[in-house]
């Protein structure tokens, strides 16, 4: 599968409003790959990111990166000593005092100085080079997809590292690239100060060689759970008088099954959290009964699991438990 490919795929799938982007970060002695423009002027790694989300193929030498603090956890050229000092951040106000600011840089993930020389973003569907990290700008519903791939593909939960400093430079590109995991960020001062990265949108990068598998689960997520998820299947029909002031009524849960449309296929039996409900053969004709109906949770996944809608739940109001027994 080429970049293309897999680009193609992942805007299908998680409905994207941006490209991803495939950064790479140049060897020394590297050449440079065909389809990138070296800018006239300095941009920050982070708007570069913002500019390749929109279809803008880049090659970036130490020349043009305008975020010495970037550049320099990039490991493109040495960070100044006031830079690793901290001072900065106490006279933007970003940091309480120097003992807090030098923890935190202490603990950043940066690259040697001199590690690399230039870094590379595109459209990953038209990058013409493998890319070290693929970031995503997305919405959270969409991030969410991207973690459960992962888990799909690997049966493990996610740890994020991240913070609100250094984000495209030391979050989405050092982390990821030394611990080939992904991670997440939702950018930083100078990423939301300087692109056009909108409140409700974050950050996920991810190793370009995790990238195949991930793409892969996410087609099978797309057979039934992402649909789902999007269709709200789940949602009560009616959320009125969730709460009543007052008085506390006890509820009665009627799950009523419409033989006609009930083909006995057992999903509805087969998805039940309590066990409530199970399939009954008789003579060969299959039908789905209810047991205990008082114990239904009221999750609704019977209902939204029914290919036939032959369910529906009915959460009746008693009188108040206290006052039936006072009559």
């Amino acid at each position: 599968m080429n970049n293309r490919q897999l680009a193609d795929g992942l805007k299908r799938i998680l409905n994207l409003r941006w490209l991803p982007v495939a950064m790479r970060l140049m060897r020394p002695g590297e050449e440079v790959p065909r389809g990138v423009y070296e800018p006239e002027g300095r941009i920050r790694h982070c708007q570069s990111i913002a500019l390749a989300r929109r279809g803008n193929s880049m090659y970036l030498p130490p020349r043009r990166h305008a975020c010495p603090d970037g550049a320099a956890i990039l490991g493109l050229v040495p960070m100044s000593p006031k830079l690793r000092s901290g001072e900065l951040y106490l006279l933007f106000k970003k940091l309480p005092n120097l003992e807090c600011a030098q923890k935190m840089i202490a603990s950043r993930p940066e690259f040697p100085a001199g590690s690399y020389a230039a870094s590379v973003v595109a459209p990953l569907e038209e990058a013409e080079y493998q890319p070290d990290v693929v970031i995503f700008t997305l919405w959270p519903e969409q991030a969410m997809w991207l973690c459960a791939a992962s888990t799909y593909a690997t049966g493990e939960r996610q740890e994020f590292q991240t913070s609100g400093y250094n984000s495209t430079c030391a979050d989405l590109t050092v982390k990821v690239m030394t611990s080939q995991k992904m991670n997440i960020s939702f950018g930083c001062y100078g990423a939301r100060a300087s692109s056009d990265v909108e409140d409700f949108e974050v950050y996920v990068s991810v190793p370009y060689g995790n990238l195949i598998s991930l793409a892969g689960a996410l087609e099978k997520l797309a057979v039934k759970s992402i649909p789902e998820a999007r269709r709200r299947i789940y949602m009560p029909p009616v959320l009125d008088k969730v709460a009543i002031s007052g008085e506390k009524e006890a509820l009665a849960v009627d799950i009523v099954i419409d033989a006609e449309r009930c083909s006995g296929c057992g999903l509805c039996a087969a998805f039940c959290p309590e066990a409530l409900l199970y399939v009954r053969d008789d003579k060969g004709k299959k039908t789905v009964e209810v047991k205990n109906a008082s114990d239904c949770c009221v999750c609704y996944t019977c209902a939204g699991q029914c290919p036939n809608k032959a369910i529906q739940l009915r959460v009746l109001s008693k009188r108040p438990r206290e006052e039936s027994r006072d009559e």
